[in-house]
């Protein structure tokens, strides 16, 4: 009879404690993405990003606010129809080899959906390579080139080949993506 009782209670607390971590998490705009914080902080606006950037390199002191308009402007057609349905904000900086790097903030709870909407344009032939920005914890830079000490991933969503070195991967939101670090990249 003592082992029933116990085992209720342990089965009452694991659900409350899994219960309280699922609504804390779902409730958090800034809960981590992929697998835990293996992208870095969550960062979720541009001005969080700008800072992070700064500390890191010494450079994107001022970001400037940016309208959707411009984004579209900033990455191209096809990249604003595929990016912008899913851009929360985002906003330009000068830091590295980079006069305006876009500071891009997603809505976290749509990078699935936006993953798969790229999955979608590779099936379809309308994109023949995976996002070209370096992805952090929630959000991207639309450049990488001279920000290696950043330790940003690029998101892949086409196939790994078996010449292909991708380094270290972290499972992505959809399924058939993954976030990649080149080898030698590390934060």
């Amino acid at each position: 009879m003592r082992h029933g009782v116990m085992f209720a209670r342990c089965a009452a607390l694991v659900a409350l404690l899994v219960g309280s971590v699922a609504c804390s998490t779902a409730a958090d705009p800034a809960s981590p993405l992929g697998a835990g914080n293996a992208l870095g902080p969550p960062l979720a606006t541009p001005e969080q990003v700008a800072e992070w950037v700064e500390e890191k390199t010494g450079q994107c002191g001022e970001p400037v606010p940016r309208s959707m308009e411009e984004f579209a402007e900033f990455v191209g057609p096809l990249r604003a129809k595929l990016y912008a349905p899913y851009v929360a904000e985002w906003a330009t900086c000068s830091a590295g080899p980079y006069e305006r790097l876009g500071l891009v903030v997603f809505q976290r709870e749509r990078l699935a959906d936006f993953q798969r909407a790229w999955q979608g344009a590779l099936s379809s032939g309308e994109v023949s390579d995976d996002p070209d920005f370096g992805f952090g914890n929630g959000f991207a830079l639309s450049g990488t080139l001279g920000l290696e000490p950043l330790g940003l991933h690029t998101l892949r969503c086409t196939p790994v080949g078996p010449d292909d070195e991708v380094g270290h991967t972290v499972p992505a939101e959809a399924e058939g993506c993954v976030y990649a670090q080149p080898p030698g990249h590390h934060h």
